[in-house]
Protein backbone atom coordinates (compact mmCIF):
# COMPACT_ATOMS: atom_id res chain seq x y z
CA UNK A 1 0.00 0.00 0.00
CA UNK A 2 1.70 3.64 -1.10
CA UNK A 3 0.84 6.49 2.01
CA UNK A 4 1.06 10.16 0.62
CA UNK A 5 3.10 12.34 2.76
CA UNK A 6 1.04 15.13 3.68
CA UNK A 7 4.21 17.36 3.99
CA UNK A 8 5.01 20.39 1.91
CA UNK A 9 8.32 22.35 2.51
CA UNK A 10 7.94 26.10 2.98
CA UNK A 11 11.25 26.45 1.09
CA UNK A 12 13.98 24.39 -1.27
CA UNK A 13 16.46 23.21 0.26
CA UNK A 14 19.57 22.67 -2.33
CA UNK A 15 22.43 20.41 -1.30
CA UNK A 16 25.90 20.30 -3.63
CA UNK A 17 26.40 16.51 -5.06
CA UNK A 18 30.10 17.70 -4.51
CA UNK A 19 30.45 18.57 -0.70
CA UNK A 20 27.19 18.60 0.81
CA UNK A 21 27.11 22.19 1.53
CA UNK A 22 23.32 23.35 2.01
CA UNK A 23 21.46 26.21 1.33
CA UNK A 24 17.77 28.06 0.95
CA UNK A 25 17.26 29.64 -2.49
CA UNK A 26 14.85 30.28 -4.53
CA UNK A 27 16.96 28.82 -7.62
CA UNK A 28 20.43 27.87 -6.78
CA UNK A 29 22.95 25.85 -9.58
CA UNK A 30 26.32 25.83 -8.26
CA UNK A 31 27.80 25.46 -4.75
CA UNK A 32 29.76 28.99 -3.43
CA UNK A 33 31.99 26.50 -1.45
CA UNK A 34 33.24 24.23 -4.27
CA UNK A 35 31.66 24.98 -7.73
CA UNK A 36 30.10 21.86 -7.51
CA UNK A 37 26.42 21.14 -8.67
CA UNK A 38 23.07 21.99 -6.45
CA UNK A 39 20.23 19.71 -6.28
CA UNK A 40 16.93 20.48 -4.54
CA UNK A 41 16.95 18.43 -1.78
CA UNK A 42 12.18 18.79 -1.87
CA UNK A 43 12.22 16.64 -4.96
CA UNK A 44 11.67 13.08 -4.02
CA UNK A 45 14.01 10.04 -4.92
CA UNK A 46 13.38 6.17 -5.35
Amino acid sequence: MVYADPYTPDRSYYECRNCGYRETADSLGTCPECGGRTRNLAVPRD
